[in-house]
């Protein structure tokens, strides 16, 4: 009785890590997603500046009349420099969250390698007495 519910519990241990492990896969690809439409903002609005920057060299060249639309232009640019920085920080710490969970799907991997060996030495061993 003992053995078998050892064996029970590894194999539940097992179903409880690999549903875990499917978890963090799906947050790891959610995540994924995130970055990557991070990633395509970034470059629409990497896009959207160079717009603006030359929507500016026209505004020069009419300074005195177009003076206030110049400076709403600059003040778009700004803000749209400190929207890209936002997106950059988010982009960099979204992939250390999925470095971070790639890390604990080898951990994870690692105890379900070390479950199932463990499994096997019991099944063995059960062969063995059974002999």
């Amino acid at each position: 009785v003992s053995t078998q519910s050892t064996g029970d519990f590894l194999k539940n241990r097992i179903v409880i890590l690999m549903k875990e492990r499917d978890k963090a896969i799906n947050r790891a690809d959610e995540l994924q997603d995130t970055v990557q439409q991070a990633t395509e903002l970034v470059t629409k609005l990497e896009t959207d500046k160079r717009d603006l920057e030359n929507r500016l060299e026209l505004a020069d060249a009419e300074i005195d009349k177009l003076h206030e639309w110049k400076q709403q232009v600059l003040e778009e640019k700004s803000e749209l420099e400190v929207e890209v920085e936002k997106l950059r920080r988010e982009n960099d710490s979204l992939q250390n969250a999925i470095d971070t969970f790639e890390v604990a799907f080898e951990y994870k991997d690692q105890e379900i390698e070390e479950l199932e060996k463990q499994i096997d030495e019991f099944n063995q061993e059960m062969d063995d007495l059974a002999s």
